[in-house]
């Protein structure tokens, strides 16, 4: 790929020059409720998309706090530090705007919204908004260096086409990462009732059928609640910590190996891979590691360290093999447990994760030890109700891999899309700039 020269009819083009609107909250800090109007946080944009909110303003605070002017459907928002560079694209104009986060809006006729937001995850522009930054602790862009990074600018005929192509892969992705949480909360909602709210054991206490179960797995629940160190749990059941019923295997430590950034063998696996697969900014190793950093489809991380509310949790690893990066343990039950008991159990406790990480934050970050896994206790089942589980929700989180896996190919797909489409270095028919399909 390269820009050193443009196809007929593309110009480079200032953001300043290509703007109708940049709005920056930037030296104000709003008042933050439990409800009310979605704030949008650098927190939560990542990797092309915006999460689910998580903080918010009063509805009577919105007027008074969003005098800099008022974000529209379509406009594109940039983090301006830590992180620097992800962007998304507003569905809803009924948010407000946070601190470190830009939004822009294209000029009418020359540059589309989509195309904006697809230029600026090119490594083009990337590059230029890592060169204009400053800081010595937290990289950041000031408004002043933003608005001269400059653009690819084809004609609006190709910027729509080469943005409705990127944009279906996105589409697709987003449409996949709903799927996979419809999925995770079918499967999650079942290990609660079992195994949390234990609504098999209350239904026999009341000599009822538990709902939607066949007899064959009720009579593995049994009929009576005991008190335990965790409160009341089903008679039977034996209390373990969490530390106990798998092994953890942390990371290495891959920046004494000098990673190298050709692509050449395996990835290593840090928790942003874990949020945006294997990037243009992945580390590579060569160096043959012990075999237990070794990460295959399938596998169970849990990401111990990081920002409590968007780092510390659970995923299954889709990308193949790749070593493991240190900060994120693998997680391999022990045989008093299976692979889907232990996925769903660490999911389910994802609260109290984040919990414990934000008791012992610090600039951010905050993190779950291994001492905190000890101190932790779960009620176990028996091995033939745990079966039972698995054949109730094997399929279901087959599937959920299954997803996981085409998103991380799409999104490679995408990513080699992206950089040969922006650059005109994939030229595009009549035909296809006038295909809408």
């Amino acid at each position: 790929m390269s820009f050193d020269k443009l196809p007929h009819g593309w110009k480079f083009i200032s953001l300043e020059d290509a703007m109708e609107a940049i709005i920056d909250y930037r030296g104000k800090t709003p008042k933050k409720t439990k409800s009310g109007i979605p704030l949008v946080t650098a927190k939560i944009v990542k990797g092309g998309y915006i999460l689910e909110p998580f903080e918010f303003i009063a509805n009577d605070n919105y007027d008074s706090w969003m005098v800099r002017g008022l974000p529209k459907i379509g406009d594109v928002v940039l983090t301006t530090e830590a992180p620097l560079g992800e962007t998304a694209q507003l569905t809803s104009a009924n948010v407000a705007l946070a601190q470190r986060i830009v939004t822009l809006r294209g000029k009418k006729g020359l540059l589309d919204n989509d195309f904006l937001l697809c230029a600026l995850q090119s490594n083009f522009v990337r590059h230029q908004l890592e060169s204009r930054s400053s800081g010595s602790t937290v990289r950041g862009i000031k408004q002043s260096e933003l608005r001269k990074v400059s653009l690819p600018v084809p004609p609006l005929t190709e910027q729509q086409k080469i943005a409705r192509i990127l944009k279906s892969l996105s589409n697709k992705l987003v449409c996949n990462t709903q799927t996979n949480k419809t999925i995770e909360a079918m499967a999650q909602a079942i290990f609660k009732s079992w195994f949390v709210d234990f609504d098999p054991v209350k239904a026999k206490i009341r000599n009822e059928q538990p709902e939607g179960m066949d007899a064959l797995t009720a009579e593995l629940f049994p009929d009576k609640l005991v008190e335990s160190e965790l409160g009341l749990i089903p008679e039977g059941w034996e209390v373990k910590p969490l530390y106990d019923i798998a092994e953890y295997i942390n990371g290495a430590a891959y920046k004494k190996f000098e990673p190298n950034t050709n692509g050449l063998g395996f990835p290593i696996v840090k928790i942003v891979e874990l949020k945006s697969g294997i990037t243009d900014k992945t580390g590579f190793s060569t160096v043959k590691m012990p075999e237990k950093y070794k990460l295959n489809d399938k596998d169970i991380l849990f990401s111990w360290s990081g920002n409590p509310d968007t780092s510390i949790d659970t995923f299954i690893w889709a990308l193949g093999e790749a070593w493991l990066n240190q900060h994120i343990f693998k997680v391999i039950p022990k045989p008093i447990i299976t692979r889907n008991f232990l996925l769903s159990l660490l999911k389910s406790m994802r609260s109290v994760f984040a919990e414990i990480a934000r008791d012992k934050q610090t600039t951010g970050l905050g993190h779950v030890t291994v001492k905190d896994l000890k101190r932790l206790m779960v009620a176990l089942p028996s091995k033939e109700l745990l079966a039972k589980f698995d054949d109730a929700v094997s399929a279901i989180i087959n599937q959920q891999f299954n997803l996981v896996k085409q998103t991380q190919n799409l999104e490679k797909l995408r990513d080699t899309l992206l950089p040969k489409l922006l650059s005109g270095e994939l030229e595009l028919t009549n035909e296809e700039l006038t295909d809408e399909s």
